[in-house]
């Protein structure tokens, strides 16, 4: 049964539809300039990871513990190294935590 209410609701109706894909858009372009930022960043880490392997590479501990890290830097992570890198990171967090007594 279609009453005065229903179509009374269209207009209000079109006006969500219209604010939230205007929100959906914006959202858009706000993710493709943070995609743009982390991209020119991870290239500016890769150039100093580059730099680092030269250092590293006179000192054996520095190139040992380097090699530990460099694993980390990685731009095409897999969900599965994803997981484990947040697995850790929490781990050496509860370690940090532990030691400071919090």
């Amino acid at each position: 049964m279609v009453g005065i209410g229903s179509v009374n609701d269209v207009p209000r109706a079109r006006a969500a539809y219209g604010a939230a894909r205007e929100e959906n858009v914006q959202l858009r372009a706000d993710l493709t300039v943070a995609n743009n930022v982390i991209a020119e960043n991870m290239n500016q880490i890769r150039a100093m990871a580059a730099t680092f392997d030269l250092i590293a590479e006179e000192n054996p501990a520095l190139w040992q513990m380097w090699q530990q890290i460099r694993l980390t830097i990685n731009r095409d992570c897999t969900p599965e190294d994803q997981a484990e890198l947040e697995r850790q990171a929490d781990h050496h967090s509860s370690e940090l935590r532990d030691d400071l007594n919090l």
